[in-house]
């Protein structure tokens, strides 16, 4: 009887981009701070952010 084939292990987790953790540290520092206008304007900054590096 032929030996089954090993499982495949998950690949590991993608290591952590520095400037998403910039712009989200800086969009939770504005909402702390109640500065709608500063975390709308870091929302978008992700948003593009995503889209041109990931």
């Amino acid at each position: 009887m032929a030996a089954s084939p090993m499982p495949q292990l998950p690949p590991p987790p993608p290591v952590p981009c520095t400037e998403c953790r910039r712009i989200k540290d800086a969009f939770h520092a504005a909402t702390r701070e109640g500065n709608r206008t500063a975390a709308q304007g870091w929302i978008v900054t992700m948003g593009r952010h995503q889209r041109w590096m990931h």
